[in-house]
């Protein structure tokens, strides 16, 4: 004999199964974005440009900034946009190494500190045969000093990050520019539209920030 269905039944079967259906949300909304990430088109790295930031910045204002020289300047890069890493103080190293050991990222935006413990070991690409880019910087007068690291196999001194310091429009897009380095992960996948991209944006930064008055 079938018990007849009536709201009482139904309003005592949600009262204790309830945590059923939301489980069965949370899994069908969970296996929703991973088939959505595993198969959404994806650019090639020829076409792709990331900026990666460990540093406190202005996380729409980059993206603003490659948007416009994706419009302007590089329109055969299907996507050009920023990746925004909180690395604090606990989880930092290991978030860092994550992104590295996935190649995740092109251009890197990072502190002093990863610079210097990580320059040596060869994880960024020299830049010192990128003669319009060093030239440009040593024109205007920037030191370059700081960014040299001798690499540990080899001895062989290198250029692997340009100090931020001393490029004044940094300030539009970091908090504390005198802390911070540009680079290029040596893993990038994309080296000739990755370094183009590093000698636009530095040769925007030699520019001073535009105040309201101005």
């Amino acid at each position: 004999m079938k018990t007849p269905i009536t709201r009482q039944l139904i309003r005592n079967h949600m009262t204790y199964s309830w945590w059923k259906y939301a489980l069965l949300i949370v899994i069908a909304v969970f296996g929703w974005n991973i088939v959505y990430t595993v198969t959404r088109y994806q650019p090639p790295e020829d076409k792709r440009i990331v900026m990666n930031i460990y540093v406190d910045a202005d996380q729409p204002a980059l993206n603003e900034y490659m948007a416009q020289v994706n419009a302007t300047l590089m329109p055969e890069m299907e996507e050009m946009t920023t990746v925004y890493n909180a690395l604090d103080s606990m989880y930092g190293d290991m978030v860092f190494s994550a992104h590295i050991a996935v190649a995740e990222g092109d251009v890197y935006l990072i502190s002093r500190d990863y610079f210097q413990r990580y320059a040596s070991s060869g994880l960024y690409l020299a830049l010192e045969d990128q003669s319009e880019l060093v030239a440009e910087l040593e024109e205007a007068g920037v030191s370059l000093s700081q960014g040299w690291r001798l690499l540990n196999e080899t001895s062989e001194r290198h250029l692997y990050g340009i100090p931020c310091a001393n490029l004044p429009g940094m300030a539009a897009y970091v908090y504390n520019p005198a802390d911070c380095y540009l680079a290029v992960l040596a893993a990038n996948g994309n080296d000739e539209n990755v370094l183009r991209f590093l000698t636009i944006f530095v040769g925007d930064l030699l520019q001073p920030v535009e105040t309201a008055e101005e």
